[in-house]
């Protein structure tokens, strides 16, 4: 499985809760990755897992990260 969301900078605060009641994500970096999960390291430095099994993990990346916006520019 090749990994290709690691360097991705985040855009949403709250990242649909999967990081808990956090609402301070956005700039978050994504610094580590597995199948079903994912690690981002936030502008305070701080890791945060997060645990997205059951749920389409690229889909929500894609989102988080508007990466699905302007691709046809």
């Amino acid at each position: 499985m090749k990994m290709s969301n690691i360097g991705l900078r985040i855009t949403d605060g709250y990242c649909n809760g999967f990081a808990g009641r956090r609402y301070d994500l956005a700039d978050s970096i994504i610094e580590a990755e597995g199948k079903d999960w994912i690690v981002i390291r936030t502008t305070e430095g701080s890791p945060v897992f997060m645990n997205l099994k059951g749920w389409d993990k690229q889909e929500h990346i894609n989102e988080w990260t508007n990466q699905n916006k302007d691709e046809t520019t």
